[in-house]
């Protein structure tokens, strides 16, 4: 995600901070300072900075639960309103979507189960009322991770009670349809928070709205993507005209070939086995560093991937998308028989994102 500070790697899933985030922080460090001095502003602050511990619990709950079930999950990042885990695969089996949605609930209603606990032990004469305050640590923790857990429950797409509505859907219908239903739904509930936010006076919770409102709107567009993906064989979007190199050609060959065609990766072939990949930062790379006579063995990459002419879109995508290739060649019964290169996947992607939106139109008339 743009605009995201990467805070590290937790079990080689990447956890970033986007930037808005961090305007929170100050502005509420500033509007706590002003109200009840500089201690209730750093009580404040740490309030907030535990209760995204919280959401990053629960966001590590879902990806848990992915993991599990053998689906990667590339990065969490925290938002302002809350956090997002980001799958390179998507559960498609109703069973295992619901599961993954209410991990992350269910982390939450743990969590205030457990300082409820200790609530009850460290301050038995405090009672159990909603607060909100740097004041009020334990207190203010146990009912923010119950707030959490129930919010994310509401059937609001893309909300947890969402995907659990769009997965109860689809175990009863077209997958694109459930999501287009779990949409409606969402949105409904949108705009339910966006005129409740305007009849209280809650700005966040107008924010809350628009952000369901969009997010829901880009799921179904990625949903139908996705399905359209899935449907689609590399057979028919690989490139078959294409140029190889042996191991034992000469860079010169590699840069003629690159010269005198559009291609700018080339797969190795030997003995009819594709044994490596010679990229364009790799050519280049050697003749800066004056490896101008060299072989195409000599600084041809090893890491790569390959694919078979049936396997579908989405998940050639899925194999150069995850370990950051851009030549990913197709193979039928071990022989070279196409490429795939990042470029033409995403010309491809781009038609059927527009063939999707104008199936969401269409539907929506209908």
């Amino acid at each position: 995600m743009r605009w995201a500070l990467r805070l590290g790697n937790l079990y080689g899933i990447a956890i970033r901070l986007h930037f808005t985030f961090l305007f929170l922080l100050v502005f509420l460090f500033v509007m706590a300072t002003l109200a009840g001095g500089w201690r209730s502003g750093v009580r404040s602050l740490l309030l907030l900075v535990l209760v995204f511990v919280c959401v990053l619990l629960h966001e590590l709950a879902h990806s848990y639960v992915s993991v599990r079930y053998g689906l990667r999950v590339r990065s969490i990042t925290l938002l302002p309103i809350g956090g997002l885990a980001l799958l390179e695969d998507l559960p498609r089996e109703p069973r295992q979507e619901i599961h993954i949605a209410l991990a992350g609930p269910a982390a939450n209603f743990v969590l205030a189960l457990w300082l409820g606990v200790l609530l009850a032990v460290v301050e038995p004469s405090r009672p159990f009322l909603p607060v909100l305050s740097g004041e009020a640590l334990l207190a203010s923790l146990f009912w923010s991770n119950l707030y959490i857990g129930l919010f994310n429950l509401i059937p609001a797409y893309p909300l947890d009670g969402g995907r659990v509505l769009r997965a109860w859907l689809s175990g009863r219908m077209d997958y694109v349809e459930a999501t287009r239903r779990a949409v409606a739904v969402g949105q409904f509930f949108a705009l339910l928070f966006i005129l409740g936010g305007l009849v209280l006076r809650e700005p966040w919770l107008v924010v809350v709205g628009l952000f369901v409102f969009w997010a829901a709107l880009a799921e179904e567009k990625v949903a139908v993507l996705q399905s359209a993906m899935e449907r689609i064989y590399l057979e028919e979007v690989m490139l078959t005209e294409f140029h190889s190199l042996a191991p034992g050609d000469s860079l010169f060959d590699a840069l003629e070939r690159a010269l005198h065609s559009l291609q700018n990766d080339f797969p190795v072939v030997s003995e009819g086995r594709v044994v490596g990949v010679l990229t364009r930062g790799g050519l280049l790379r050697a003749f800066s560093g004056q490896g101008w006579n060299q072989s195409v063995q000599a600084v041809m990459s090893s890491r790569f991937e390959t694919a078979q002419r049936g396997d579908t879109l989405a998940a050639g995508f899925n194999k150069l998308a995850a370990r950051g290739l851009s030549l990913l060649p197709v193979l039928e019964n071990e022989r070279l028989v196409g490429i795939v290169t990042l470029q033409n996947l995403l010309q491809s992607i781009t038609f059927l994102s527009r063939k999707g939106a104008a199936e969401i139109e269409s539907l929506r008339r209908e």
